[in-house]
């Protein structure tokens, strides 16, 4: 945006430049040929009227020797040329044009030589007066004629116009500066508006501008600035909420536990009691991410292929008493993936409990981890009737009557991390969900720790 005001700025001022200088310069130009001919006509003229005056106070003709006493009169013996009626020069040697002829026809003018202007001013010899009863004698003509070359009437233009061109550089320079200050102006806070607004994408809630430049960029910052505090109160009244709502629901679950301990099959009330202290522990993981800020700079890591293992067993006593085969293939070591244990443990549970509820007991399903291209995909399958449409996917839609929210949180957990979630219909029957979680395989010894730690303990 800078750039482009610079620009604009540059087209705009080499406009009023272009413009304005270039009918200067043609000015100068005509300033100076009229100056250097009017000095020569003005000289002609001198010279031509002290031709005229001389005889009659000297009682001669114009003479050569006359004409030469005027010529260095005033110093144009070099310059000038006195044209006699029978073709004798005084001065300046030249080549006769057809200008001379109609000069000696008493015509005064300037005309285009080859190399500049020539000047004409002829001179009309009355002295010799007929006496009574003579024949009136031919008029005589004499011409004074000079040259003004091209250099001279271009004299002062050259430099004329270098100081109209540094004029032009000059002002061109000044705008630009200008342009860009005023840019940098408008820029620097839209600059940090920007920066700003990434910022609070990333998490940073308490991001804020400083309102500045034009009074519309200052209003957009005032604007960004009511937005963040928005949010702040939003996101933090939602935390609350949800704060409230999972505190709430211990009490239910501390009934369950007391009905759990009545139960007289003490197997049955030791598995139900353990369920719902899973549960509990999940309720506080909820209450804690209500209460943390969005994004804290830390991000948990987990082995897939551990909670895999660990779900699959936790899944696999259903799949028995439902007829069910279930096979898990995490072969080659740990993957690692920027998802904490208990998130992952939650989407491999959601893609799992699809299978159970939207396939006829008895069917098989299969879980597979694998690295692909640097990054680790989750492949569940199963060979019920698969798909119906690829909408189910979307948040809300299901085709079994559920909440058609499992796909969708499995599928943001993955984004998340940079990867997506793919689903399709077996050729062979059935159907697959294809999960790729971004990031690399390796991870922090840290990460590594907390991750088996969650992942033994979900």
């Amino acid at each position: 945006m800078r750039r482009q005001l610079a620009m604009v700025s540059l087209a705009v001022i080499l406009l009023v430049v272009v413009a304005f200088l270039v009918p200067l310069a043609l000015v100068v130009r005509n300033q100076a040929a009229d100056r250097a001919l009017s000095r020569a006509e003005r000289d002609v003229q001198a010279i031509a009227a002290a031709l005229a005056v001389a005889p009659a106070t000297m009682g001669a003709d114009i003479s050569r020797e006359l004409a030469a006493d005027v010529l260095r009169a005033f110093g144009g013996e070099n310059n000038f040329t006195v044209v006699f009626p029978d073709g004798r020069t005084v001065g300046r040697d030249f080549e006769p044009s057809p200008a001379l002829a109609q000069a000696r026809r008493g015509a005064a003018f300037s005309t285009t030589i080859e190399g500049g202007y020539e000047v004409l001013v002829p001179v009309l010899d009355t002295f010799d007066l007929p006496t009574p009863g003579e024949v009136e004698p031919p008029m005589r003509t004499v011409v004074v004629r000079t040259e003004v070359p091209d250099d001279e009437l271009r004299r002062g233009v050259t430099t004329a116009w270098w100081m109209l061109g540094a004029l032009g550089v000059f002002l061109v320079t000044i705008a630009v500066i200008a342009a860009d200050r005023l840019g940098r102006n408008i820029v620097r806070p839209v600059d940090a508006l920007s920066e700003a607004a990434r910022s609070l994408g990333r998490g940073d809630l308490e991001t804020r501008v400083e309102p500045g430049g034009p009074p519309e960029v200052a209003e957009v910052g005032e604007a960004f600035n009511f937005l963040a505090r928005r949010l702040v109160g939003l996101l933090n009244a939602e935390r609350e909420s949800v704060a409230d709502l999972s505190h709430r629901l211990r009490t239910p679950l501390t009934a369950l536990r007391l009905q759990a301990e009545t139960l007289r099959n003490r197997d049955e009330a030791a598995a139900l009691t353990a369920d719902i202290d899973r549960m509990g522990r999940a309720v506080d993981r909820m209450i804690e991410e209500a209460r943390r800020p969005a994004e804290t700079g830390e991000r948990s890591a987990a082995d897939l292929a551990a909670v895999v293992r660990h779900r699959a067993t936790f899944w696999k006593v259903l799949a028995d008493e439902q007829g069910r085969t279930a096979t898990v293939h995490t072969a080659g070591g740990p993957r690692w993936v920027p998802v904490a244990a208990d998130e992952l443990g939650a989407v491999i549970d959601t893609l799992i409990e699809n299978v159970f509820a939207h396939t006829a007991p008895g069917t098989a399903y299969h879980l597979d981890v694998r690295p692909v291209d640097g990054e680790v995909e989750l492949v569940v399958e199963d060979r019920g009737p698969g798909f119906p449409d690829d909408a189910v996917i979307e948040r809300g839609a299901s085709a079994g009557g559920s909440t058609g929210l499992g796909l969708d949180i499995a599928r943001r957990a993955a984004r998340r991390t940079g990867g997506d979630l793919v689903i399709a219909n077996r050729p062979s029957g059935g159907a697959a969900v294809t999960v790729r979680f971004g990031g690399v395989e390796g991870a922090p010894a840290s990460g590594r720790r907390r991750a088996a730690l969650r992942s033994t303990t979900g």
